[in-house]
């Protein structure tokens, strides 16, 4: 969900879209240093006591794995491990952050 969604009535929640998973290991955070969006995002992660993967786009293999899995450069953006080898791409800091605190106690 995007700022200006949140002024619509009927704003889509891609986080409802993804996959549930049982472990934290099948989740990794694409992110970059200077994004603001990413600090807020891991500061959750934090809060929260997960221990998630943190794939830094400034190296080429994390950007090229972004580009090619989830189709954006856009960061922050959270790949969901279904299945081995099953991703789910999730855009959007709040959506990252919604998607966190439901399914929390699970990825414990």
């Amino acid at each position: 969900m995007s700022v200006l969604d949140w002024f619509k009535d009927s704003a889509p929640e891609s986080h409802s879209q993804a996959p549930i998973v049982e472990r934290a290991a099948q989740l990794a955070l694409y992110e970059k240093d200077w994004c603001p969006y990413c600090e807020r995002v891991k500061s959750v992660i934090k809060e929260l006591g997960l221990h998630i993967q943190l794939c830094d786009i400034g190296q080429p293999e994390h950007l090229q794995a972004l580009m090619q899995g989830g189709g954006q450069r856009m960061v922050p953006c959270l790949r969901i491990e279904s299945e081995p080898g099953q991703y789910f791409w999730l855009y959007e800091s709040a959506d990252i952050i919604a998607y966190l605190r439901l399914h929390a106690s699970v990825l414990k």
